[in-house]
């Protein structure tokens, strides 16, 4: 037999029979973990990112119903009937607090401040909505009305 060939086959030998070090495990089970962690943590983020564009997107539908509301109460009614605080309102088996706030603003600039206090000129209404989760995600919507102009959001 041929010196090329005891050599091929001892060397052969010597592969099979070789196991793994420690080092080499250890280094290999610390790169998965490394991986490992990317990833869930990526895909917790991303449950939360969409947790909470779901809230966002029912909040503003729950807004904008509550400024078609105070469309339906017209002008004069607005500070009467609109305002609330921390009322509990629930939104796809979601639990979530509205707060409204009217402000009555007079615009002196206008030439009508003095001659017309008893009413302002316009009114501020905003809505806020917080869900009292992780993250505690809130928006507010703010519009203005008066009687003669309307709508200016």
């Amino acid at each position: 037999m041929s010196l090329l060939k005891i050599k091929l086959r001892n060397w052969k030998a010597s592969i099979s029979d070789r196991g793994f070090t420690l080092i080499e495990i250890i280094f290999s089970v610390t790169l998965m973990s490394i991986i490992a962690m990317g990833t869930a943590q990526y895909m917790v983020y991303s449950r939360w990112d969409i947790d909470r564009g779901i809230r966002r997107q029912l909040a503003w539908i729950n807004m904008a119903s509550r400024m078609e509301q105070a469309v339906d109460y017209g002008y004069s009614a607005l500070p009467d009937s609109l305002p609330e605080t921390n009322s509990q309102i629930s939104i796809n088996s979601l639990t979530a607090f509205r707060s409204t706030v009217v402000t009555g603003i007079d615009d002196a600039i206008d030439g009508l401040s003095p001659s017309d206090v008893t009413l302002p000129d316009y009114y501020m209404i905003k809505i806020y909505i917080s869900w009292f989760t992780v993250g505690n995600v809130s928006d507010s919507l703010t519009a203005y009305i008066s009687d003669e102009m309307g709508w200016d959001y």
